[in-house]
């Protein structure tokens, strides 16, 4: 489901907006005289518009003539609080990190002991290992399988220069019952959770089980995909970075492709539901001459088809560069079926390779040398060290994070959208997924570079 499709979708005005809060707070935060005053979100009722466009205000002004009023759909502000709920003297802490890796795990996880630790004065703070894997134990014996490990500010110097997690990471586990028994086994106030999409409904789960018994633990969620395709956060952590070296297999292929007769430089990267990297990385690389993305259906034969296209181009140009998202060309495969990995995903067919053996058939079938080489840096555009834009918003997520908890805030995820954080309700997030708008600038952008059809026929 496209974010265009959501944001101007009447029902999605039906999505509770409000953040559940154990309570008033009522403790004065360690914040205040450390702050200045402004920087302290002061009325609740101060709220973020998701979507800031006159077409889309003005059609639900007109609804409201004769009918219901709807409500313009908006986000709490995230940003802290005068008054905490939790005591920092003895609110404990839990911080797990699921799915796979991106750059940046590190970043988040630091400054989310340093706000903590530092700044509200927590001192017990536990890293989960292995993501929802880490809270395995015998009910009867009380024992978990994996240690957890106590974070504090000493203990995490210098992480940020490092890549994966320290944590560890790992997918599926999610059993909530399981989980929110060894939180309170461990007596756990607070949980953070930095996962995808899967990790977040994960995280709402874990709350609905929370408030089936009644106990306080909140849970805050922080966004972490490089497909950048989870919903109410115009961009990940990471992200940034993984285009980054994206763009620099892109180049390596341009290069093999010039230096050879009739070469083809093939890059299969990461982006199971969403184009975007893809996208954007082919952008910041000039030369790229076919950009594959799930969004646009991938039709190889007939005239007007993909490797009609390639065939020309190669003739002509000498070379071409074909940039192919993970998730693209799906369609092509026999049906058959379906297996899924320990977080719930299909299990995608390698259409890197796929591709590869077609364009090799169809370039012999008309008797023209070809020299391919096709390229796969998908798992090194997650395990590297992030970027210094990056670095900042991923410490700027940890910061909302734990301001939202230690106001008492719960089932909430640091959305970010027009340069603004924001408190999106969990249940939100399994609305669907981001997609790449192929109406949108980049996309355009990605088609005037590069001259390829706008669908394939």
């Amino acid at each position: 489901m496209k974010e265009q499709t959501l944001l101007t979708n009447p029902q999605l005005f039906q999505v509770p907006s409000l953040i559940p809060t154990y309570g008033r707070a009522l403790q004065m935060s360690p914040l205040v005289g450390t702050f200045h005053l402004p920087q302290f979100v002061h009325d609740e009722n101060d709220r973020i518009l998701v979507d800031i466009r006159w077409n889309c205000a003005e059609s639900i002004l007109q609804s409201q003539k004769g009918s219901r009023p709807l409500p313009f759909c908006s986000f709490e502000q995230a940003g802290p609080r005068e008054r905490i709920f939790w005591d920092p003297g003895s609110a404990v802490v839990a911080v797990v990190t699921c799915g796979g890796l991106a750059p940046g795990l590190n970043n988040v996880v630091q400054s989310l002991v340093h706000v903590l630790y530092d700044r509200y004065g927590l001192k017990t703070i536990l890293g989960v290992p292995f993501g929802f894997y880490g809270f395995s134990h015998d009910a009867e014996s009380k024992m978990f399988r994996f240690p957890w490990r106590t974070l504090d500010m000493p203990s995490l110097q210098n992480i940020d220069f490092e890549a994966g997690s320290i944590l560890g990471n790992g997918r599926g586990h999610s059993d909530p019952v399981h989980i929110v028994d060894a939180l309170l086994l461990r007596n756990i106030n607070i949980l953070f959770t930095i996962g995808g999409d899967g990790t977040l409904m994960g995280a709402h789960a874990i709350h609905k089980e929370i408030q089936k018994r009644n106990v306080p633990i909140a849970v805050i969620g922080i966004p972490k995909t490089i497909d950048n395709d989870i919903l109410w956060v115009s961009k990940s952590f990471g992200f940034e970075s993984a285009v980054a070296k994206a763009a620099e297999a892109l180049r390596c292929a341009l290069t093999e492709a010039r230096g050879a007769y009739h070469g083809i430089g093939l890059v299969k990267l990461m982006g199971r539901n969403s184009g975007a990297l893809t996208a954007t990385a082919a952008a910041a690389v000039s030369g790229v001459d076919f950009v594959l993305v799930p969004e646009v259906q991938l039709v190889l034969d007939g005239p007007k088809g993909f490797l009609a296209h390639l065939l020309r181009r190669v003739m002509e140009k000498g070379h071409a560069t074909i940039a192919v998202a993970e998730g693209a060309g799906q369609n092509l495969f026999p049906p058959s079926e379906k297996y899924y990995d320990a977080s719930g995903n299909t299990k995608l067919k390698d259409i890197g390779r796929f591709l590869e053996e077609r364009i090799l058939q169809a370039f012999l079938a008309e008797k023209i040398e070809v020299t391919l080489k096709y390229i796969d840096p998908s798992y090194m555009l997650r395990a590297q060290t992030t970027s210094a834009d990056d670095s900042v918003f991923c410490s700027h997520l940890g910061q909302h994070a734990v301001h939202a908890a230690m106001a008492g805030k719960t089932d909430l995820m640091i959305g970010y959208a027009h340069e603004q954080f924001t408190h999106v309700p969990l249940s939100a997030v399994a609305m669907g997924r981001k997609c790449l708008d192929v109406n949108s600038p980049l996309w355009l952008s990605v088609l005037a570079s590069t001259g390829q059809a706008a669908q394939w026929e």
